[in-house]
């Protein structure tokens, strides 16, 4: 029986789900059950850490273009951090549909509420304690997993496997893909080896957060280069010959700027259907098709190359501990990529792609549409993502260059590459690493604290209160 897939004529929900030889969970009335479950779903609609952590997620998928289908198995190795014994997981599920819940060979009950899917341990998890559960699921398509006649692909974690998937979760990532013959599979981290027909197997040793993690699967023709010791893969639905330079030229920009060498062997763009564009941990970004022709040598996809290939430090490398900090990705990867258009092409371009930033956010600002850098309301990747982010974010970064000079702004950039590199970053962090001063606690919380020295902020902390914090001073716009 092929993973994930149920046998004729069998059903399996929630409820039946149950051990059906060790009666342990049936000594607690089911009503108790689903008011456990319920009882953490608050936890799913506020940026508050779960009591557990994932270490690992072995996942193998089973990729059915046909039917529009993902087939997938994924064992999930999680420690509790909390101080007493947890009842309860929670983890992001999307709209998959779960067949099974199981450790070692006993069956789990589980409950779904939306995107989240609630399982009641047979057995609590004790403080410190490792253990693992395996999801059987399927998946359809759906926001973040695309299907096509010719390929799949996905852009959001929890739409194609269950996982922890908070900004400041890092897990290490096992994925095998079964292909349909005559395709190709691509996924997060290093191929690795026991292969058969039409199975890859990738690794990712590097931890990095569930919503970096990703693949695709279609027919592609490939091509290869090298530079600074990494090797550059391209992927496409074409026989087009694929200039490696502009990548390369901006691997090299990349590593002088932060200060960090590429945190990888290999960089894979893939070219796929769609609008899609996506960079993932391990070094996998998507793209659309449409731009693999002369990709990098116009200023539109020479930016877009370089603020997806970005992220691998600002995004993956140095993290994010909440997602309404997603600017410190977003907004940094945008205004990285403007300065290899100055260096590159020279300051019209450097200024046309800033002047463009600053349109898109007066727009926002116009409509109303205003938010903080540092919004604590967005509380999802799907809440965070979009436009202001990255413009508002590159405009505010402009601001910050103009005030404190070039080589002071880079010099501060590397520092804090540097100092939350593998770390969950938040704007104070980053406010810190330009010298910004950190306020001390308040018992109003983090605005207050900034409030209660509006009259002692220096220039850079102002600029930092009103476009990071949404503090209002009238001299830092």
């Amino acid at each position: 029986m092929k993973t994930g897939q149920k046998k004729a004529g069998q059903k399996k929900t929630g409820q039946e789900a149950r051990p059906t030889r060790q009666r342990t969970i049936e000594t607690v009335d089911r009503r108790v059950l689903g008011l456990l479950c319920i009882a953490m779903l608050p936890l799913a609609a506020a940026p508050l850490r779960r009591p557990y952590t994932a270490e690992n997620y072995d996942v193998s998928i089973q990729a059915d273009l046909a039917n529009q289908r993902l087939h997938g198995e994924v064992k999930i190795r999680f420690h509790s951090q909390a101080d007493t014994p947890i009842s309860a997981l929670e983890l992001d599920a999307g709209g998959l549909q779960i067949a099974s819940v199981t450790e070692g060979q006993a069956p789990q009950y589980f409950e779904r509420n939306g995107g989240v899917l609630a399982v009641v341990l047979t057995n609590p998890l004790r403080p410190d304690e490792h253990r693992t559960v395996t999801v059987r699921y399927e998946a359809g398509p759906a926001p973040g997993l695309k299907f096509f006649a010719d390929q799949i692909y996905t852009t959001a974690a929890s739409d194609w496997m269950p996982c922890n998937d908070r900004p400041d979760e890092r897990a290490t990532l096992q994925l095998t893909i079964s292909a349909p013959p005559g395709a190709d599979a691509v996924g997060s981290g290093q191929r690795s080896g026991n292969e058969g027909q039409n199975v890859t197997e990738w690794q990712l040793d590097r931890a990095s957060a569930p919503s970096w993690f990703g693949f695709a699967v279609g027919r592609f023709s490939e091509g290869a280069s090298e530079a600074e010791g990494v090797k550059l893969r391209v992927l496409t639905t074409g026989k087009q010959e694929f200039d490696f330079e502009p990548t390369a030229a901006a691997l090299r920009y990349l590593n002088e700027r932060t200060g960090k060498r590429y945190p990888g062997q290999t960089y894979t763009q893939v070219f796929v259907h769609g609008d899609a564009v996506h960079a993932m941990a391990g070094g996998l970004t998507l793209l659309p098709e449409e731009d693999a022709q002369g990709f990098g040598k116009q200023p539109d996809s020479l930016w877009l190359l370089t603020s997806e290939l970005a992220h691998e430090w600002y995004g993956v490398g140095a993290g994010l501990k909440e997602w309404g900090d997603l600017w410190l990705s977003e907004g940094v990867s945008a205004f990285v990529a403007d300065g290899l258009l100055l260096q590159r092409l020279g300051k019209p371009a450097y200024d046309k792609e800033l002047e463009r930033s600053r349109q898109i956010y007066n727009r926002f600002r116009t409509e109303g549409k205003d938010r903080p850098l540092d919004y604590t309301e967005w509380t999802t990747r799907q809440d965070a993502d979009g436009e202001i982010p990255i413009h508002k974010g590159a405009s505010f970064l402009y601001l910050v260059d103009e005030l404190v000079g070039d080589s002071a702004f880079w010099n501060a950039m590397r520092t804090y590459t540097s100092e939350e590199w593998g770390e969950a970053a938040t704007s104070e962090d980053f406010q810190k690493a330009f010298g910004g001063a950190k306020p001390e606690a308040a018992s109003g919380g983090k605005k207050s604290a900034k409030s209660a020295r509006k009259n002692t902020a220096t220039p850079l902390d102002a600029l930092f209160d009103t476009w990071v914090y949404g503090i209002a001073r009238g001299n830092a716009k």
